[in-house]
């Protein structure tokens, strides 16, 4: 027999969708499509937590209009001749090996426990909090709360990590009125969402905590053990830039212009164009699974495409933000900490 919270969340349930007001009493707060009463029902049913607990967490929440601006307008949606300066410079190449040299050791014993690239944790690290020094400045219960609310589109994606970060508050100790991160509610030095930091990080140092802001073990073994799981594959290339003049068969003209999805072995490539891949670097081997995709360097929206090829490497970056843009300036940093296999041209 149903206990008097089960009862209650199936009749609540049974009158509105996730995604539907409340009843007209309970109007959805400031512009949002979902009001917190019907929210904290949903996740209540979800995560299997007493729906006054979540009540209570959520009542701290304040919902903020300017956080779906800002999911509206990301720099990963510009062209990467634009996205490119923020990161690839001077600076990051500095930084990022100073960070290296500075735990060399650990980053040389996650580097063989896990087989992820040294280089790649710390392009990582570079671009999501250039190296642990900004973790984002918003509540991540705001940032959630909103999104889970007032952006349809993916709304149901901000509940599930909504749900999950009161859950792992619960278990990891995390203060919720205190954690602050990204406005797309990521946190911690590995900018991890919540279901990523549930499913990957780990507790490298042994002490109890899975602690992705101030524990150097936890945090590069975390994206090492990301990676990993991803089936990342070590001491393979990532992304290598075709001549701005190359010319690719009717085929792969179409294939570059889509998403990544069309996948061959770099002796496929050579087969059908030998030509274009004579010169390719010697670390590319022929039975590198690959694909080749355009991205605009140049100012020019015509004349200022160039062609990529690209190692599947480039596709398991691509798990941890889904850009183009992110993935190749992830490479192009490691390829300007380390050349021999991330060089680029």
């Amino acid at each position: 027999m149903p206990n008097p919270l089960q009862a209650f969340v199936f009749i609540a349930l049974s009158m509105l969708s996730p995604m539907q007001t409340d009843a007209a009493s309970q109007k959805p707060d400031g512009t949002q499509y979902v009001s917190r009463a019907a929210l904290a029902v949903t996740l209540a049913s979800e995560t299997h937590i007493p729906l006054s607990d979540i009540r209570a967490i959520l009542k701290q929440a304040t919902f903020q209009p300017e956080i779906v601006k800002r999911m509206n307008g990301q720099w990963e949606a510009q062209p990467y001749v634009k996205y490119r300066p923020l990161f690839i410079k001077a600076s990051m190449r500095s930084k990022g090996r100073q960070y290296l040299q500075q735990h060399a050791d650990l980053f040389a014993n996650i580097e063989e426990k896990y087989q992820v690239d040294a280089v790649l944790i710390a392009a990582i690290l570079g671009i999501e909090t250039r190296f642990g020094q900004s973790h984002g400045k918003r509540p991540i219960l705001d940032s959630l709360y909103t999104l889970s609310t007032g952006f349809p589109r993916r709304a149901k994606f901000f509940r599930q990590q909504l749900g999950a970060i009161i859950q792992i508050s619960r278990q990891d100790q995390l203060d919720l009125t205190t954690l602050k991160g990204s406005y797309a509610g990521a946190f911690g030095s590995i900018q991890f969402i919540p279901t990523s930091f549930r499913d990957y990080a780990v507790d490298e140092d042994g002490d109890g905590i899975r602690d992705v802001f101030h524990s150097k073990p936890d945090i590069i073994a975390s994206i090492a053990n990301y990676f990993k799981r991803h089936h990342w594959q070590y001491g393979r290339p990532s992304a290598y830039w075709l001549p701005i003049d190359t010319t690719l068969t009717p085929k792969w003209q179409k294939i570059s212009q889509g998403k990544l999805k069309h996948w061959v072995t770099l002796a496929e490539l050579r087969q059908s164009m030998p030509k274009v891949f004579a010169d390719i670097p010697s670390t590319w081997h022929d039975n590198d699974k690959v694909s080749i995709i355009e991205m605009q360097t140049g100012k020019d929206k015509q004349k200022g495409k160039q062609f990529a090829l690209v190692h599947y490497n480039f596709y398991v970056i691509m798990r941890y933000n889904p850009s183009f843009n992110y993935a190749m300036a992830v490479t192009e940093i490691a390829a300007m900490l380390e050349r021999t296999t991330f060089a680029v041209d």
